[in-house]
C-alpha cells in the first residue's frame, strides 16, 4: 500500500505515514471494538489514533496545493473524527464501521495515475455488486439485492465522474469501493 499511495496518490511523506498509521489502527482496533465494553487503555489508544488522523486532515486543510473538493472532504472527515473522539471519551460504544470511517484520511489530491487506479477498483466493485445481485434473488432477499443494485449504480456514477475528470470527494469514492456484505 505504501508504494501505491506514494506512486498513485501523490501524498507527502507525512500524510503517507499517517495513512499507514490509520490503516494499522483499523486492524488493531477490530478486536477492541468487538467486545461489549472497550477497555480504557484501548479506548485511550483509539482516541490517540483518531486525533492523529484529525491532525493529518488539518494538514490537508491548511495545504494550499490540495484539491478544493479534497479539502472540503478533509473538513468533513475531521468533524467525523471529532464526533467519534467525543463519543469514546464519554464512554459510548462506537461501531467499527464508524471508527473506520473516522480514521479515513483523504489524500491532498488525486493524481491522474491514482484516478485510473480508482476507476479500475470501482469497476471491480461493480462486478462484485453484480455477483451479489445474482446470488440474492429479489423475490427471496429483496433488501440485499436492492443494496447491491444501488451500490453498483453509485460505483458506476463515481467511476464515470472520475473518467470525466470531475472532482469527487474522497468519502464518496471510499463509499463506492465498499461493496455491501450480506451472508
Amino acid at each position: 500500500m505504501s508504494s501505491l499511495a506514494t506512486d498513485y496518490l501523490g501524498i507527502g511523506a507525512n500524510c503517507l505515514v499517517g495513512l499507514l498509521f490509520a490503516a494499522g489502527i483499523c486492524v488493531l482496533s477490530l478486536s477492541a471494538c468487538g467486545s461489549e465494553q472497550m477497555p480504557p487503555q484501548e479506548r485511550t489508544l483509539l482516541v490517540g489514533k483518531l486525533q492523529a488522523a484529525r491532525a493529518l486532515e488539518a494538514e490537508n486543510i491548511a495545504n494550499g496545493d490540495a484539491d478544493r473538493v479534497q479539502t472540503v472532504d478533509s473538513v468533513y472527515q475531521a468533524q467525523k473524527a471529532q464526533r467519534v473522539i467525543a463519543r469514546l471519551k464519554s464512554g459510548e460504544e462506537v461501531s467499527q464501521s464508524e471508527i473506520d470511517d473516522a480514521l479515513d484520511v483523504p489524500p491532498e489530491s488525486i493524481s491522474a495515475e491514482a484516478r485510473d487506479e480508482l476507476i479500475k477498483e470501482l469497476t471491480t466493485a461493480e462486478k462484485r455488486d453484480e455477483l451479489g445481485e445474482q446470488t440474492h434473488d429479489p423475490g427471496n432477499d429483496w433488501l440485499a439485492w436492492d443494496a447491491y443494485r444501488e451500490h453498483r449504480d453509485q460505483a458506476d456514477i463515481i467511476a464515470k465522474a472520475l473518467e470525466g475528470g470531475e472532482e469527487v470527494p474522497w468519502s464518496e469514492i471510499q463509499q463506492a469501493l465498499r461493496v455491501p456484505d450480506f451472508p
